[in-house]
């Protein structure tokens, strides 16, 4: 009887000991609110992927409390209001709160995901920490959501000249998609990250640019019709950005926080890869040597149009290219991509 005694008061003194030693964790973790856009919903790519991001976040001290937002702009307004700590939207909702991150999807700037995965490796270090915190909000972290293809409802659509005169879908405030389909003669048709796809498979517009997944996700091979596609060259990349207000996170879990979204690079380009596999290689548009040519150079005028600040368009557009991130985008283009006509040219954006 005695022995059970002994053993039972060495198992509670064992028991207390540990409570004593867990309870610091458990104070240390901090519960925050983590909404999250993704058009798709929970079942979406970027909600998955960000779930991988909460598990690490745990380990960093952080709990994470995810929830889902179809609507953009919704998210943007519970954040501005403070019913999220930190809040995921894509590059062209940051710019609300960041021109430089911002500026990722600066038209045709980011060409090839090798491009983009030098700027993602550089975006974690510290020396570019400086550029992530602007007018009270910070940027924690940027992974990829897929290059920004053109889909279209004739594979014909297949160089620049043949652009003029089509309805693209121009989203709310991307000025500077609005001036590119201005500066090839083009119409743009005015949508929302909540409504493009349905603009597009209505045949309200013969053209719109999109990450692949939305050919199944959003099913836009219905806009597509038998005769139309996606132009296998991309016009940009689309990213899912973290923001939060400056303070509302410790200055060590910000840092841990952009190392966690750069590792999750690999396997959202592998998931990204998997939309892009799927969709039917006869719907695939490629365009031949002299035309992607003309599509570079195309995309290099309007950049360099934006940035000289001509028209009403160019202005506001300008307004959300940071000139820092433009030159390092332009030099990381360079690096995968030497012989490029602009590495070499003196009018150089």
């Amino acid at each position: 009887m005695r022995t059970f005694r002994q053993f039972s008061l060495t198992l509670a003194v064992i028991f207390g000991l540990l409570v004593l030693l867990v309870r610091p964790a458990l104070a240390a973790t901090e519960r925050k609110q983590f909404c999250v856009f993704d058009v798709a919903g929970v079942n979406g790519f970027v909600y998955q992927l960000l779930r991988d991001y909460q598990r690490g976040a745990v380990s960093a001290g952080t709990s994470l409390v995810m929830q889902s937002y179809t609507d953009e702009d919704l998210a943007i307004r519970d954040f501005r209001e403070g019913q999220c700590d930190l809040v995921a939207l894509t590059d062209m909702g940051v710019r609300h709160f960041n021109d430089f991150t911002g500026s990722i999807s600066a038209i045709g700037a980011v060409p090839y995901y090798e491009d983009l995965r030098v700027l993602l490796h550089g975006l974690a270090s510290p020396r570019i920490a400086r550029h992530l915190s602007q007018d009270g909000y910070e940027v924690l972290g940027v992974a990829p959501m897929g290059a920004a293809y053109l889909f279209v409802n004739d594979r014909a659509i297949n160089h620049v000249e043949a652009l003029k005169g089509k309805r693209i879908t121009v989203f709310e405030g991307h000025h500077d998609a609005r001036h590119m389909v201005e500066f090839v003669g083009a119409e743009p048709v005015p949508a929302k990250i909540s409504n493009f796809a349905r603009v597009f498979n209505s045949g309200q517009a013969d053209m719109s640019y999109a990450p692949a997944a939305a050919w199944e996700v959003l099913e836009m091979f219905r806009g597509a019709g038998d005769r139309g596609g996606i132009i296998r060259y991309p016009v940009g990349q689309v990213t899912i950005q973290l923001v939060a207000r400056e303070g509302a996170f410790s200055p060590e879990f910000v840092r841990e926080s952009r190392k966690l979204m750069a590792r999750l690079y690999p396997d959202a380009i592998r998931v990204i890869r998997q939309f892009e596999d799927r969709i039917p290689s006869d719907r695939w548009v490629d365009i031949g040597p002299e035309d992607m040519l003309e599509y570079q150079e195309m995309l290099r005028q309007v950049r360099i149009d934006l940035l000289s600040n001509k028209g009403q368009e160019a202005q506001l557009a300008a307004a959300v290219y940071h000139e820092d991130m433009m030159t390092i985008l332009r030099k990381i283009r360079c690096y995968t991509n030497p012989g490029a006509m602009e590495c070499s040219d003196q009018n150089r954006e």
